[in-house]
């Protein structure tokens, strides 16, 4: 699995939202934009710039071995994306990701903690980073995804019809009852607060009346 082939699940995905989605090769330039001087920092050298929908993101691949070495290539990543900003609309920057997919020298190690430290780092922006099951390619794509913004659970929930959206009648019922409101005197708190819903003044008169007769 390559950067190329990561990104074109990515594009496939969001072209199932019917979002629009593009490779945009300034994000992988050498020199920000408006100058002409390429940067003298290490960038990488597989990155792949995409748009999907209304997220700017840099797709890469990063090796899970040395650490000092993935941190390095982090640090790449990073440069790369400060530069990728500065072609970027300023209202999309906010939703600038970086996404990797993971390549494991030995598929047997545990790199979870490694991995997890990468995620957390929002330095620059948020990463995400696959790191694919070869013998379920599909699945395993499809449990990254999930936890990504290409991710839309509500397509999947089953739909209820005259759902009960508010319980507070019930207890505010309760807590009127609670302290010291009969129940018949609670419940026509209730109904006044219903009716009256612009004149406070009167809603505390009609309050204070229910209260003094119950």
């Amino acid at each position: 699995m390559t950067p190329k082939m990561f990104s074109e699940r990515l594009r496939a995905s969001a072209v199932a939202l019917n979002w629009k989605a593009s490779v945009v090769n300034d994000f992988t330039a050498r020199q920000f934009r408006g100058r002409a001087e390429v940067t003298e920092k290490s960038l990488p050298k597989d990155a792949i710039g995409l748009r999907l929908g209304d997220y700017p993101v840099l797709v890469a691949s990063i090796e899970l071995g040395d650490l000092a070495d993935m941190q390095a290539s982090l640090r790449s990543l990073h440069t790369q994306m400060v530069i990728a900003r500065s072609y970027m609309a300023a209202e999309e920057v906010i939703n600038a990701h970086i996404m990797l997919i993971a390549l494991a020298p030995d598929p047997l190690q545990d790199w979870r903690r490694a991995l997890d430290l990468a995620e957390r780092d929002e330095t620059v922006c948020r990463k995400l980073i696959w790191t694919p099951n070869p013998d379920k390619l599909n699945e395993s794509y499809a449990l990254f995804a999930a936890r990504t913004f290409l991710a839309t659970p509500w397509n999947s929930a089953l739909s209820v019809q005259s759902a009960p959206l508010d319980r507070n009648q019930g207890l505010v019922l309760r807590t009127l009852e609670k302290h010291g409101l009969s129940q018949e005197a609670a419940a026509q708190w209730i109904g006044l607060a219903n009716q009256i819903h612009d004149d406070p003044d009167n809603l505390v008169a009609a309050l204070t009346t229910v209260r003094e007769i119950s």
